[in-house]
This record gives C-alpha cells, sequence and structure tokens, in this order.
C-alpha cells in the first residue's frame, strides 16, 4: 500500500540531496588537457585476473603485463591486468559512454628487464617493469608466453627489445593500432550462458558413468562372509559390491580398493571420533547407508597443508576437518543415497574429479556457529544434486572446484547454501534455499563464468551475492531478503531474475559498472534498488529495460516499454511504488533539468541507475503471479 507522505515532505528531502550534489560537483576534478602520470598500479580500481590465478601467479613469480587507463569521465585510474583485458574493456559497446575516453593509457614496460619464457612458456622476470604509453609501445602477440590464464601480449618501450623477445619466445611484434584490433578469444557472459545446456549435458554424463558403480556383483555380505564392515572390506575383490544388512555398525572404515559398500537400512556409528568412512580409492560408490558419530573437530590440523602451495592453510584447515565422508586424491566416486548426522562435515572431498553426490540429507547443528560444511569440494569438479542440508556453516562449499555443478538441492537454515570460493566455470541452478543467515548463493574471491541459473531464495539475509566477471546470473527466484541480488560481478549478464518482497532488489556494488542488467522483475520491495559509487549505470540492453512495480504511474503508448525513463536510486523515482506524491513531483521542470544535467555531467553522473526503457508488463509474468498469490494467501490466512 503507498504511503501518505505528503508532497512536500518529498520536495524537502529531494531539495536537500539536490543540494549536495550540486555542492559535491563544485569539487569534481578539473581534467585538464596535460597527459596524467602514472600511478601505482596498487592504487587502480583493477580488473582482469582472478584472485586463484593472482595466488598462481604470485607464489610462482609469474610475471602479467598490465595497463592503467584514465578516463575522462571517471575519477579513478583503472588498472587492467592482461592486454586482451584491456582491449575488451576499451572496445566493449558504450564503455565510452560509461567512462568517457581515455586521457592516457600506459602499459608495462619489459624493456631493460632480464625477462625470459620457461619451458612451459611461463613469463617471467626478476625486475620491476616501469610504464610506457600504450601508444608508443611495441608488442609481441602470438608468441609462447603465457600466464596462469592463458597466452599474453608483452610489451616493450623499444622496438629492438621487443624482437630480441620474439626471437627467443616466438610471435611477431605489432604497434598499439594492431593490438586494438586484434583478435582475442574470451568467453563473455553470453557465451556462459550459451554453455549452460552444455554444462548440464556434461554433468549428465559423469552421473549416468558415476551410476554403473551401483551395478556390481555381490561378492561379501557383512555378518554372513565377514564379522564387520571393514572385514568385509578387506576380503573383497575389486569391482564388486559389498552389502551391509540392517542394524547399526559401531566401525569407522577405510575403503582402500575399487568396491561399492551398498547399506540396507544400515547405520555406522563412528563414536564420535574423527572421520567415519575414508575413501582412498578411485571408483568407490556409497550407497544406502546412513553415517553418524563423526567427530566435531571443524577445522584440521594447518600445518599438515599442501606443502607450499599458497592455498595450503586453508586447504589443510577446511579439508581435514572431521566428516562423516572424507576422499582425497581419488576419482570418479558415487556417493548416493546417505543420511548423514554430523556435528562437523558431512563429505570432505579434496581432489576427486568426476565423482557424484545425489540423494543425500545431511543433518547439521541447529546453530551454524556450531557446525561446519555439508559438502567441502576443493581443487577438483564433482556434480552434487537432488540432495538436502539443514543447518551447519554452509551447505556446499567450493574452494577452487572449477566446473562443478550444483544442482537441485535444497538448503535449509544454514549460514550460506552454497558458497564458492576461488571457483570459476561452475553451474549452480535449480537449487531452493529457506532461511540462509546470509546468503543462499555467494560467490566470493573473483572468479570467472560463473553461471547461476533458476534457484529459489527466499528468507534469507541476501538472495544471491555475485562477485568476480564474466557470469551468468538469470531465472532465479528471489523474495523476502533483506538484499537481493547483489550484483559484485563485473561484466556479467543478469538477467530473468525476479525479485520480490525483499528490503533492497538490487545492489550495484561494482564500482566499476560494466554489466548488462536487463528483463528483470522488481516487485514490492522497499528500495528496488541500491548503487555504490561510480560512474551511471545503464539497465537497458537493445531498447529493453527491466519492470519496476511502481512504474505503471509513468505515461505510456500501451508498448512493450514505458515512453520514459526510470531510476530506482533517484529520489522520487525510488518512492513511485510507495506514494503517489512522487507522480506530481516527478513531473516538475526543475526535475527535468536536473536529470538531464546528470546525465551529462561527470560529477552529477555517480551512484546512480537509469533504465532508459522500463519495461510495461513483469517479464516473468507467471512467477511474479505465483509469488503474488503466495504473498495474498499467506495474509489471508
Amino acid at each position: 500500500m503507498r504511503s501518505t507522505l505528503s508532497l512536500w515532505q518529498i520536495v524537502a528531502v529531494f531539495s536537500l540531496v539536490v543540494a549536495v550534489v550540486v555542492f559535491g560537483a563544485a569539487f569534481a576534478v578539473d581534467l585538464s588537457s596535460a597527459r596524467p602520470d602514472p600511478v601505482p598500479f596498487d592504487q587502480t580500481v583493477q580488473r582482469g585476473i582472478t584472485m586463484a590465478d593472482e595466488q598462481r601467479a604470485l607464489g610462482r613469480d609469474i610475471s602479467i603485463p598490465r595497463a592503467e587507463v584514465f578516463y575522462s569521465q571517471y575519477r579513478y585510474v583503472v588498472g587492467y591486468v592482461g592486454l586482451d583485458r584491456t582491449v575488451a574493456a576499451l572496445t566493449e559497446p558504450g564503455h565510452e559512454q560509461q567512462f568517457g575516453y581515455p586521457l592516457a593509457v600506459y602499459v608495462s614496460d619489459y624493456s631493460g628487464a632480464e625477462v625470459r619464457c620457461d619451458e612451459n612458456g611461463t613469463l617471467r622476470t626478476d625486475e620491476a617493469t616501469g610504464w610506457v604509453p600504450a601508444s608508443e609501445a611495441h608488442y609481441v602477440v602470438n608468441g609462447s608466453a603465457r600466464a596462469p590464464s592463458g597466452p599474453v601480449v608483452v610489451p616493450f618501450g623499444t622496438r629492438d627489445d621487443a624482437s630480441a623477445f620474439a626471437d627467443r619466445c616466438g610471435g611477431r611484434v605489432v604497434d598499439w593500432s594492431a593490438v586494438r584490433h586484434h583478435s582475442f578469444e574470451e568467453d563473455g557472459a553470453v557465451t556462459v550462458r550459451e554453455q549452460v545446456d552444455d554444462r548440464r549435458a556434461t554433468a549428465n554424463e559423469t552421473v549416468q558413468t558415476a551410476r554403473t558403480l551401483e551395478t556390481r556383483p555381490v561378492s561379501v555380505v557383512v555378518g554372513e562372509d565377514a564379522p564387520t564392515v571393514e572385514a568385509a572390506i578387506d576380503a573383497a575383490p575389486p569391482n564388486t559390491t559389498v552389502v551391509v544388512p540392517d542394524g547399526v555398525y559401531p566401525e569407522r572404515v577405510t575403503v582402500d580398493e575399487p568396491i561399492t559398500l551398498r547399506g540396507r537400512n544400515a547405520t555406522l556409528d563412528g563414536g564420535g571420533n574423527g572421520t567415519v568412512i575414508t575413501v582412498a580409492a578411485d571408483r568407490v560408490a556409497l550407497t544406502g547407508l546412513s553415517v553418524t558419530g563423526a567427530g566435531n573437530r571443524t577445522v584440521g590440523n594447518t600445518s599438515t597443508g599442501d606443502g607450499g602451495a599458497w592455498d595450503a592453510t586453508v586447504t589443510a584447515a577446511y579439508g581435514n576437518s572431521d566428516a562423516a565422508v572424507t576422499a582425497r586424491n581419488t576419482s570418479e566416486l558415487y556417493l548416493a543415497n546417505l543420511t548423514v548426522e554430523t556435528p562437523s562435515s558431512g563429505f570432505v572431498l579434496r581432489r576427486t574429479p568426476d565423482t557424484v553426490v545425489e540423494n543425500v540429507t545431511v543433518n547439521g547443528t541447529a546453530s551454524w556457529e556450531d557446525g561446519f560444511m555439508g559438502i567441502v569440494g576443493m581443487h577438483a569438479d564433482i556434480v552434487v544434486q537432488h540432495s538436502t542440508f539443514h543447518g551447519g556453516r554452509d551447505g556446499i562449499y567450493l574452494h577452487r572446484a572449477g566446473g562443478t555443478v550444483v544442482r537441485d538441492n535444497h538448503f535449509y537454515d544454514d549460514r550460506f547454501g552454497a558458497h564458492l570460493m576461488y571457483t570459476s566455470s561452475a553451474l549452480v541452478a535449480d537449487n531452493t534455499a529457506r532461511g540462509q543467515e546470509y546468503a543462499g548463493v555467494v560467490v566470493m574471491t573473483n572468479p570467472e563464468g560463473n553461471a547461476i541459473v533458476g534457484n529459489d531464495v527466499r528468507d534469507a539475509g541476501s538472495g544471491i551475492m555475485m562477485a568476480g566477471s564474466r557470469s551468468y546470473v538469470g531465472h532465479n527466484v528471489v523474495a523476502n531478503t533483506t538484499r537481493g541480488l547483489s550484483a559484485n560481478a563485473g561484466r556479467s549478464l543478469y538477467e530473468h531474475n525476479v525479485v520480490y518482497g525483499s528490503n533492497i532488489g538490487i545492489i550495484a556494488a561494482t564500482v566499476l559498472p560494466s554489466n548488462t542488467v536487463t528483463e528483470n522483475d522488481f516487485v514490492a520491495n522497499d528500495r528496488h534498488a541500491v548503487s555504490g559509487p561510480g560512474p551511471l549505470r545503464w539497465y537497458t540492453e537493445d531498447g529493453r529495460g527491466n519492470y519496476w512495480s511502481g512504474t505503471y504511474d509513468l505515461s505510456t503508448d500501451g508498448g512493450p516499454t514505458l515512453d520514459q525513463p526510470y531510476s530506482p536510486t533517484d529520489t522520487v523515482d525510488g518512492r513511485l511504488h510507495h506514494t503517489d506524491a512522487a507522480t506530481v513531483l516527478r513531473s516538475a521542470p526543475s526535475i527535468h533539468a536536473l536529470r538531464a544535467l546528470r546525465g551529462t555531467t561527470p560529477g552529477f553522473r555517480r551512484g546512480s541507475i537509469v533504465d532508459t526503457h522500463p519495461l510495461s508488463e513483469p517479464a516473468n509474468p507467471e512467477t511474479v503471479a505465483m509469488l503474488q498469490n503466495q504473498t495474498t494467501t499467506e495474509e489471508s490466512s
């Protein structure tokens, strides 16, 4: 219901905002025609590398060419890691409209440095590089030089140094114009959207292969052929099945042969000491068991990490916790139809590629602070599907588990439902999350290429929190949260999401706005959007924006989009779905003039979102209607 806030109250608030904006604009930077000097790279707003690649580069002394760009309408210097990312940004459609023209572009200068390629082509130098204007540099392209993310373009201040490097590492020498027109292969957010079906299909193949482990012939039955589960495992020939009949078995076991351990209403009880089942072989299957009595150690011994790896401490701490099931350095496991009661972790899976977890239930602690992860997946891709996670810290926690598929799972009353760290190219699809303390789905540490699709998150602190770049967030439902979508992933595509009944619909959190946000529905939120610092953000693509409930008061010619732009972060527009007075104030000539000024003057562009073609009807009408009907039913009951 709309409030009765008076027109004059809104005018007073808006006048204060205008005064603040005008006062701030008086101190805007005066951009002269002189070319600015380079700045230390750590003082730039950085783009272009995942945190995992950055850590690998630091740990192995890998050098990655960089660039920094000064823009005419952006107050910060933007630093790009990798010249391919620099060129991609400078040639993005609408990039100049967002940031203005480049006042200066500097690139790393490898002239004078002892730069080399090792036997794998990795670019290395023991010396700090300086800066050279991009237009004056000479570039080696199509050579063997590589960084963790792939081939690199290497710039030099002199042509002789560039030619000498090309002689050693291959490639050819070109100028800045050629680099700007060079074809760099890059998977953008649209490409990630197109990969969703392929990722599903690949997961289907992995699941079908894993399920064949259920058909192994029975060789040993516990209680008939062997007195204990451990004895049965020891007696079973490889590629056969051990049957565990009805009963409770007070054992902790190790499976070190490729066998299938199949329970028939059987429970393994570890007695509250350590991990209950340890898997130490490839192609092991565990099915039809209940597991209880894991120890309550939620953090492992950090002194037993993976040597000098940059993430050794995290690996040891999270990957050595007590668990119902632990597997390390194995592959193609099948863990299905298992029920776990645990005060710590349910499953800890380290370097277990092509492992499938399906139809499991993990019951963790009632308070998430007391427990740990339902599943820990580290250093390899896995598939987790059709499973349920109650309580504990995180339902599924992934660390450097690129390519993992998490789909059709249910998360209840934990800290995070699905939590991705240093994990790129994952698919998180069609999961439901309810009652999360912080978020249903959270992606951290600047990964890239993730697809978050078709999830349903409700009654949580946040719905979906994204970080990183070049990701696809589509067809999700977020309802009754404090924060619906946190769009902190740059160069990403957000489309066909529905955010309903939340305190804040979407938070535009990137300092460097570069996302496409279109055909989403923001309905019945207290505030549809909040924007952080940065240039104006355009939430329209190809003439279609988003649906914002309350904009139906704007005049329209009956077409699919309204004939007036809408700014959900504007003091007046942001009140349209709350008070009729905002509609009157919006038509004032002074408001139109201020909007025009904000759209053309750099000092007035910060921290705003504008949808130039807001939709007149929801883009996802069936989903919106379903949420509205559910709300009506709940209110009347």
